[in-house]
């Protein structure tokens, strides 16, 4: 059982090939310590949609996450720590 104060987050890179999925116990605003959701043999589990991830935290029953957005953009042109953005969102799901 998760504690109330676990929250859900699902990571979006600029690519936007897939996304990742975790948890944190840490304040809004910082996710540098996510739990990544992981598969069977303990590799990360990648999503191949936002969709996709948001189902993986429904079901472990999470009624809203935050989206955290990263683009390493700064960084790879040798500016800087990249930009990250994380958005609250509920987990509104239709099947």
């Amino acid at each position: 059982m998760m504690n109330p104060s676990t929250r859900a987050l699902i990571f979006s890179y600029s690519d936007c090939v897939h996304y990742l999925a975790g948890v944190t116990n840490e304040p809004e605003g910082q996710s540098e310590l996510a739990r990544l959701l992981k598969d069977t043999e303990g590799k990360l589990r990648k999503f191949p949609s936002l969709y996709r991830a948001q189902l993986a935290l429904k079901e472990m029953g999470f009624e809203r996450c935050w989206l955290v957005m990263q683009s390493p953009y700064d960084e790879m042109i040798g500016n800087g720590a990249a930009q990250k953005a994380e958005l609250p969102m509920p987990l509104a799901v239709v099947e």
